[in-house]
């Protein structure tokens, strides 16, 4: 055996970026051993070993025990390892999809913070908003002050259905039947922000929108309702839709519930007027 063209422990471990510990226990249990043990007991690697240490690393961020990397490479053929990567492709796939729900997740909480930093309460507007795709939950008739548990794990089931954290903003709906009853008590649906995959999507239609926010806690937030009736019917504007609830600070970003920040959206017709149009 030509000592010159293999790699020795200290080496190995370098290029590898193994720690010459880890090696030497990878050997112990059988995981991983050097091609060759001199008579002094060093320890030498074939270069192309490092292959094979680079898919042990990988399968340990997989979550794999070093039993089940143990079993896998010693047993492994072109079939069997075939087999192996392809099912480790749908995992990678599966947290891929679920990065990508927490980075959206992250990004859209960051946005509603920012956005309502400057938010008067005491202003109402009326804004141009473009299709918006959501999730929504399975529909009920109760009220905000009772709200239903079934509707809650109804919800969250599908938001995970949809690989999306828990934490995902959400929001409820109150339907259009209900507000020409001037009635912002009842809640319809649970939704989120969101595009689907694994339910039919939905949409927040496109149109316009009168806006207002208040201070509310959880279930609170009826009392704004009022306002807006009395706002609608000085300015003469038509409802044509549903009503859209989103916390935009909640218990994420403040202590206390009372200051939670929610922004109400009810679907209008298009004023004839357009002097706080905003698009």
């Amino acid at each position: 055996m030509n000592q010159t063209e293999m790699l020795s422990i200290s080496t190995f471990s370098k290029m590898s970026d193994v720690p010459r510990k880890t090696l030497i226990y990878y050997d112990r249990i059988g995981l991983f051993k050097p091609a060759f043990v001199a008579d002094n007991g060093y320890r030498y690697y074939y270069r192309s070993q490092l292959d094979t240490i680079g898919m042990i690393h990988v399968f340990k961020e997989f979550g794999m025990s070093l039993e089940e990397i143990r079993e896998h490479l010693s047993h492994r053929t072109p079939a069997s390892t075939l087999e192996f990567l392809r099912k480790q492709e749908e995992v990678i796939q599966l947290q891929i999809a679920r990065l990508e729900r927490i980075g959206q997740m992250i990004s859209m909480r960051a946005e509603n913070i920012e956005h309502s930093i400057h938010v008067n309460t005491s202003y109402m507007q009326v804004i141009r908003q473009s299709r918006v795709p959501v999730l929504l939950s399975c529909r009920v008739h109760a009220s905000k002050k009772q709200f239903p548990e079934d509707l809650w794990d109804d919800f969250q089931l599908r938001l995970q259905r949809e690989n999306a954290p828990i934490g995902y903003p959400n929001g409820v709906i109150v339907k259009k039947e209900d507000l020409l009853k001037k009635d912002g008590d009842m809640v319809s649906h649970m939704f989120s922000r969101i595009e689907t995959h694994f339910h039919e999507q939905e949409y927040m239609p496109e149109g316009f929108y009168l806006v207002s926010y208040t201070r509310a806690d959880y279930g609170d937030t009826d009392k704004i309702y009022p306002q807006i009736f009395d706002y609608m019917e000085k300015k003469q504007y038509v409802v044509i839709g549903d009503a859209y609830e989103e916390y935009l600070q909640d218990e994420v970003s403040l202590q206390n519930p009372e200051e939670y920040l929610v922004r109400v959206m009810v679907h209008i017709k298009e004023p004839s007027i357009d002097e706080e149009l905003l698009c």
